[in-house]
């Protein structure tokens, strides 16, 4: 299990509690609810959970926070729910592309076993 302490994101701001490898190859990371910011009745915006995936990425491809990763671009962003605070979400993270320095990691959110976002999230570092 990775810890998401190795992050530069700081409360407010860090949505991401751990990794945890995964039967299938893959790895979900765990995210925090994000209701300190937000009132607990309302839906998360969707820059918020779009910023939940890829800070997984952060923990999943780098734990531990030696090189730097930059988001280069965001396609095919999905919102297929939504996201309420006091929920968790499940990231998977599968990368689906390389060129050089630049990585294409295909993210999926799971929240309550439902299929609630996905994206396509393009680093570089």
């Amino acid at each position: 299990m990775t810890r998401a302490e190795t992050l530069p994101h700081g409360y407010p701001f860090r949505l991401v509690e751990r990794a945890e490898p995964r039967g299938d190859g893959r790895v979900a990371v765990v995210l925090a609810t994000a209701d300190a910011q937000l009132h607990r009745s309302a839906p998360w915006p969707v820059t918020l959970v779009v910023e939940a995936l890829a800070q997984a990425i952060l923990l999943v491809v780098n734990p531990s926070g030696e090189n730097d990763l930059r988001l280069v671009g965001l396609d095919k962003v999905r919102l297929y729910g939504e996201v309420v605070c006091g929920e968790r979400l499940e990231v998977a993270v599968v990368e689906s592309a390389a060129f050089g320095a630049l990585r294409r990691y295909a993210c999926r959110a799971l929240a309550g076993g439902a299929l609630v976002a996905t994206a396509e999230v393009t680093v570089t570092g």
